[in-house]
């Protein structure tokens, strides 16, 4: 029998609506909002509102200048936390800083956000999923519209469930709203959350519309089918994740942008970067900004008009000057997060010859300067050595000949110039910035101030606000695009030990990049799943949510006791994945074998003592420890071998409903009392 609750439009429901405090007041306290099923969600449009909420809470995760998906891909291997001002942040040194105590929620640190918005998101999604049967649909059940919104609801909740599990484990499973403070979570295997997921999302497979029968900025059905496979791999279901990504791949609704769409579109320069001052129009010195229009950078960049109508784009965050429609977002600020802080003046990049001098103009005003012409980069992320120099090594050679690689769609340091004021009259004015100049190290906080990136990623021209600074102006971006697609299914064909089909989807990407060199099937046998994160990093670099991807992996890994490229094989107990991969795991390996922050340790030169530290245990993150204190009614468990986790109990094991209909309660299914 169905039940509706009533939805608190309190952010006091928060996460998982545990509550801070058990004092009374705050138990008897009322509700400042309520709204009655019954009479928001009587259509299909009421139902929308609610999934919009939900999808808004992806698209948030991208936008913005120290977002969640930044976060996500400093925890891997690809990139790291560059905010060299915060040596408390929870994914730097984190065996002092990874605690349950630790509640930092910003550029350094967003283990916490996820958390929160994670259920808070699911709790959007589960508002479609428990009232969809209020509206009076003309089919019933099978009514075709009524099964489209239920999928793309089931769609928001797998993709949050994804990484919640992704990063904490074992978690609690509300699959209904929770309308009320509760205090009585326990957490829930891992596996049975997947089971479902992979339930909702085959049944949603069967009802979600293609990309061209939905408005811009919803979930298609070739989204659905990208996130099952995903799922897929957790249950070491290869061939059919292989099948779902095939579908993808012939679904003519989208295909890989090529040299042909280039040629199609009549654009024959695009511009990565500013050449001319956004207020007087002066010529600002330096590189030239104006590239020739290539696959890779049209795909990308704001030339290519109206991303989000892109061959390429699957599912895609909507973002552009004028656009008011649902998922609308600010400014990007993408270049200020993503690229280096060369304006800094606390270490950061000096004249020659004695580094006496601040190398660049810091003014933040109408005066042409490199800031005009590149952005306000703050170095809140910066490459690992080998997401910026050796998945480019081709045979002892840089390959600049890969569009994603070539300079101009790439920007590295001595592509800039010194531009001080001060310098004028001297031989270093104008002159292309150097590391050192002789012995002399010019800039001492490398790690903030000094690396190479893909700009053509990123850059999109400020014309609102802050237009100084231009650090990232309105930009369409891909959530999933047709490219991952290819590289899902090379990974599923390795599993599958068919390294020949895996080379044809990796050079699939490869030729539209015009690598310089394209994989044979020996190549991918040797590099194994390498293969394929390698050229992930190369592809999706401020795409993916490499943390997840690598755990997804790593999963597969311990599953399927298919032998690793390091030559190691993983494994589980068959029971408690979380407990088993927090002993080690691919994850921990892949960070200790490509990651020279971590590996290395390497300390700051703003905080010598601050380093890079990494336990096994860090496939997973805590669970803010306010959250487990305030869950009174029962217990929640906190992350394996973190303060607190020896006080876990068994998870409980879920049972699966059946797709289609309104969920109960997981703790009720199973009869555990609430």
């Amino acid at each position: 029998m169905k039940r509706t609750r009533n939805i608190s439009s309190l952010i006091l429901v928060l996460i998982l609506t545990l509550t801070m405090s058990c004092d009374d007041e705050f138990l008897q306290q009322d509700p400042l909002s309520t709204l009655s099923p019954e009479n928001t969600f009587v259509n299909a449009a009421g139902l929308q509102t609610a999934l919009d909420a939900s999808l808004k809470g992806i698209f948030n995760q991208w936008n913005g200048d120290t977002r969640e998906l930044m976060f996500n891909h400093n925890m891997g291997e690809t990139t790291v936390i560059a905010a060299t001002d915060k040596p408390d942040s929870p994914g730097v040194d984190m065996k002092i800083y990874a605690t349950p105590q630790n509640s930092r929620n910003n550029d350094a640190g967003r283990m916490l956000n996820f958390y929160i918005e994670g259920y808070k998101q699911i709790k959007n999604a589960n508002s479609v999923i428990d009232n969809i049967n209020i509206p009076d649909w003309e089919g019933g059940s099978n009514d075709p519209e009524r099964n489209d919104l239920l999928g793309r609801a089931y769609f928001a909740r797998a993709f949050f469930f994804m990484q919640l599990t992704m990063q904490f484990g074992n978690v609690a499973v509300p699959l209904t709203v929770v309308a009320e403070a509760r205090q009585d979570f326990k957490a829930f295997y891992q596996q049975g959350i997947w089971d479902q997921m992979i339930a909702d999302l085959e049944w949603a497979e069967k009802w979600v519309k293609p990309k061209s029968k939905l408005p811009i900025g919803q979930p298609p059905v070739d989204a659905i089918r990208i996130l099952l496979a995903k799922y897929y791999t957790l249950n070491a279901r290869f061939a059919d994740a292989e099948a779902m990504m095939t579908k993808v791949i012939d679904d003519p609704e989208s295909h890989l942008f090529t040299q042909a769409d280039v040629d199609a579109s009549g654009v024959d320069i695009v511009q990565v970067g500013n050449n001319q001052n956004p207020y007087t129009g002066e010529l600002i010195p330096g590189w030239d900004c104006n590239q020739p229009a290539d696959p890779v950078n049209l795909l990308h960049t704001a030339a290519n008009d109206n991303r989000v109508k892109n061959p390429e784009g699957i599912f895609t965050v909507v973002n552009e000057e004028g656009w008011s429609g649902s998922g609308g977002q600010g400014r990007s600020a993408r270049i200020r997060a993503w690229g280096p802080w060369y304006v800094s003046t606390n270490k950061g990049i000096k004249a020659p010859p004695l580094g006496a001098k601040p190398g660049m103009n810091i003014q933040q005003n109408e005066i042409t300067k490199q800031m005009h012409k590149w952005g306000r980069g703050v170095g809140f992320t910066r490459p690992t050595n080998y997401a910026e120099y050796e998945i480019w090594n081709v045979d002892g050679e840089d390959d600049r000949q890969d569009y994603r690689h070539k300079r101009g769609n790439w920007v590295d340091m001595d592509m800039m110039i010194y531009d001080n004021p001060e310098l004028e009259g001297t031989e270093w004015y104008l002159e292309n910035l150097r590391l050192y100049y002789d012995d002399v190290l010019l800039c001492e906080d490398t790690i903030r101030c000094w690396f190479g990136y893909p700009f053509y990623k990123f850059y999109a021209p400020n014309i609102e606000d802050n237009v100084a600074r231009q650090d990232g102006g309105k930009a369409d971006m891909y959530i999933y695009r047709e490219a991952e697609a290819y590289l899902l299914r090379a990974e599923a064909r390795i599993w599958q030990n068919n390294y020949a089909g895996a080379a044809d989807d990796i050079n699939a990407i490869r030729e539209r990049s015009n690598s310089k060199y394209m994989y044979t099937a020996a190549d991918v046998q040797a590099a194994g799943i390498g293969a394929v994160l390698d050229e992930r990093a190369r592809e999706l670099w401020g795409e993916e949510y490499r943390h997840d991807e690598l755990v997804r992996i790593s999963v597969a890994f311990a599953k399927s006791g298919k032998p690793c490229y390091n030559g190691k094989t993983y494994s589980w107990d068959g029971v408690d994945m979380e407990k088993s991969l927090s002993a080690g795991s691919f994850y921990y390996d892949r960070q200790m074998e490509k990651n020279n922050f971590f590996r290395d340790e390497i300390p700051w030169a703003t905080y010598p003592t601050t380093k890079y530290t990494m336990d096994p245990k860090h496939i997973w993150w805590p669970v803010y420890e306010d959250y487990i204190i305030g869950n009174v009614g029962a217990v929640l468990n906190q992350t394996t071998g973190y303060d607190g986790s020896e006080n876990n109990i068994e998870p409980l094991t879920h049972v699966v409903q059946p797709a289609g209909e309104p969920n109960i309660d997981p703790m009720e299914a199973i009869g555990v009392e609430e």
